[in-house]
């Protein structure tokens, strides 16, 4: 008896595990293929390191024009994707970024999120997330209103390009080329 009740147990806390989770789909409305890509940035670019979640499983790989393709980020991730196009870094580096902060509890705000040109624009790109705030750029010039312009690194004064939305799993869509 005291097996089952073990095993039970387990399996409880590796479906709130399982469940403790964002769905993230990537849209392609561009003209041809792309590459998004999902980068960790916890300790990096982020200042959260404690508790912070990694991506680990296989990256999206080649989505045509007009696919989609909804992958599983966890609970607590902080990261980038964008849409490689052959001259960005690692992270992201000299292209059109999306940044989230998700599930901080109290320090920041539950989810944060945002589009980032600081270091260039290379496309436009839309991140909605279910029953919070939409931010889409489409221009390099598309301001501080939707997202971080190039070379701005002063967070445009008050972070106002940063979204927030509550506590719990979130879906996200990120539309590139809206």
């Amino acid at each position: 008896m005291m097996k089952l009740s073990l095993l039970l147990s387990a399996l409880a806390s590796a479906s709130t595990l399982v469940s403790a989770q964002h769905a993230f789909t990537l849209v392609n409305h561009c003209g041809s293929s792309i590459t998004p890509i999902v980068a960790n940035t916890a300790c990096g670019y982020s200042p959260r390191c404690s508790g912070a979640g990694y991506y680990t499983a296989a990256q999206p790989g080649v989505l045509g024009a007009g696919a989609s393709e909804t992958i599983t980020i966890p609970v607590d991730w902080v990261g980038r994707i964008f849409a490689q196009n052959g001259a960005c870094g690692a992270s992201g580096e000299d292209c059109t970024i999306t940044e989230f902060n998700l599930d901080t509890g109290d320090f920041y705000t539950p989810q944060a999120y945002d589009i980032s040109n600081i270091q260039g624009f290379t496309q436009s790109i839309e991140i909605a997330a279910a029953g919070c705030d939409t931010v889409t750029c489409t221009n390099v010039n598309c301001g501080c209103t939707e997202a971080y312009p190039p070379g701005d690194e002063s967070g445009c004064g008050d972070d106002s390009p940063v979204r927030a939305c509550g506590a719990g799993n979130i879906a996200f869509t990120i539309t590139f080329c809206p």
